[in-house]
């Protein structure tokens, strides 16, 4: 396990056969999670939210999605999870609205 503990930030990752991590930024609850080829860093719009049960986004929660090629290695991971911290700090992070779905047709 790695702890993170910045000036904006805190949180830890773990980077075994996946990926993982979680934390908060000004606030909100954040997660690092990795797929085959992807390493994906979750921050959710609801603050109530704990970040251990994240990922929800665009699904159970609007919020934001910084998505960036698999890779194993510590340094890279970090400078993912820094580089989508400074794009949520400047708002210029994608935000995928929650799904609803519409029961009128049953």
């Amino acid at each position: 396990m790695i702890k993170i503990n910045n000036e904006n930030y805190s949180g830890e990752i773990n980077i075994d056969s996946k990926i993982t991590g979680y934390g908060k930024v000004q606030g909100y609850s954040w997660c690092l999670s990795s797929t085959s080829t992807t390493v994906i860093v979750e921050i959710a719009e609801d603050q109530s939210i704990d970040s251990k049960s994240l990922p929800l986004v665009g699904y159970g929660c609007g919020g934001w999605i910084y998505e960036q090629p698999l890779i194993n290695n510590e340094k890279d991971i970090l400078a993912i999870i820094k580089t989508a911290i400074a794009l949520f700090s400047k708002n210029k992070m994608t935000y995928f609205p929650a799904v609803t779905c519409s029961c009128s047709d049953l």
